[in-house]
């Protein structure tokens, strides 16, 4: 059996195979330590999922997260988070998980990128760029935003831009930002500006790409946009420092990805995490979704063997409404005209901020037993 892709995803469906006395490699492209585009924040179901999964959070040094801010110029809606969570960095947490797995029995194989799967010969073949061929009964896909050519997600072109920095805040800026998250609106986006561990901060932002044109491509000429047009961002970046020598980004993001399976699908094809479901980020739910599905593909497989489509099936119920609710919540969060009312709206009903949160997790019904 294999895993392609060390990520939350594929490590968590590692682990529990792994525990179930089940051979599993996981074969993961980067050859060691790596950031992500993704975000590093931690709701209560993801932090219950990874503890749930053998992983000591506490060891991390994660940074707690208590409240959430949403911004548009200088105006604050200011709430406390109906859960507890967390801020941690995809560098560490993706690597501890690994270590889990290891330990749990998984052979993880490094610094390999699979390049396409394909049906085969009644089962599955995978090929990775040293055109070193791989034949699987089961494969899991886990290469997170990264497509293989030959298994495309829809809506790549229309998709948006992510980008993500790591920065020192200046004393003032890093204890102005404490233990909350900033949701900050702009014109054709919104970013996300919070702790990590390490004592840094992360700020990362989702634009759709006309805007990310109009406001040029080039992270400096864009972030001096978005600071000119949030004075309260420019005043948290002011004397920064950032920690990497160039933004990480990605585009194309397709959000509000929800996997149907085809009539076609090969068999034995279990996609896991944004390979099955891309919701918006600034839900903050990635991570939990992602463990969850990893979680779901092996105790599906455990019970059922390789019937894809029943895990399919399972996880597009699970995660629908949750789906629904965010891509409207997104809709509404990007367009210039209804930022600035739902701020006030949010500043004056501090509960509504609260109640979109609840409304945008992963239910606390989504076990992962599986219904025959």
């Amino acid at each position: 059996m294999l895993i392609v892709g060390g990520g939350p995803a594929g490590a968590a469906a590692a682990i529990r195979l792994a525990k179930a006395g089940r051979p599993v490699t996981v074969i993961e492209r980067s050859a060691g330590p790596t950031d992500k585009v993704c975000g590093d924040f931690l709701s209560a179901e993801a932090i219950e999922s990874l503890r749930g999964l053998g992983l000591d959070l506490a060891a991390l040094d994660p940074a707690p997260i208590r409240r959430l801010r949403l911004v548009h110029r200088r105006a604050v809606a200011e709430t406390k988070l109906p859960f507890p969570a967390c801020g941690l960095s995809r560098r560490v947490m993706d690597e501890a998980l690994l270590g889990v797995a290891s330990a749990s029995g998984a052979v993880i194989e490094r610094g390999h990128a699979v390049r396409s799967v394909r049906a085969d010969r009644g089962g599955l073949l995978v090929r990775t760029e040293a055109a070193d061929d791989r034949e699987a009964d089961t494969v899991f896909l886990a290469t997170g935003k990264h497509d293989l050519r030959d298994l495309p997600r829809p809506g790549r072109a229309a998709g948006s831009v992510g980008m993500k920095m790591y920065l020192r805040l200046s004393a003032a800026q890093d204890a102005a930002l404490g233990d909350a998250i900033e949701l900050i609106l702009f014109p054709g986006g919104y970013a996300g500006l919070q702790h990590v561990d390490g004592g840094r901060a992360v700020l990362c932002l989702t634009i759709v790409r006309d805007r990310l044109k109009e406001a040029g491509t080039q992270w400096p000429g864009l972030l001096r946009r978005l600071q000119a047009n949030c004075p309260h961002l420019a005043d948290r970046l002011a004397d920064a420092v950032p920690l990497l020598e160039r933004p990480l980004a990605i585009a194309g993001t397709p959000y509000g990805f929800l996997y149907r399976p085809a009539p076609d699908a090969p068999a034995g094809l279990f996609r896991l995490g944004d390979q099955a479901c891309v919701i918006p980020s600034l839900t903050g739910d990635g991570v939990s979704i992602a463990l969850h599905s990893g979680c779901l593909a092996a105790e599906t497989w455990l019970a059922r063997g390789n019937d894809a489509g029943a895990y399919h099936r399972r996880l597009r119920q699970d995660l629908l409404w949750q789906m629904r609710l965010a891509s409207a919540l997104q809709t509404a969060c990007v367009r210039p005209s209804v930022q600035a009312p739902l701020v006030a709206l949010c500043r004056g009903w501090t509960g509504l901020p609260r109640l979109a949160a609840r409304w945008t997790r992963l239910s606390g019904r989504c076990q992962t037993e599986i219904v025959a």
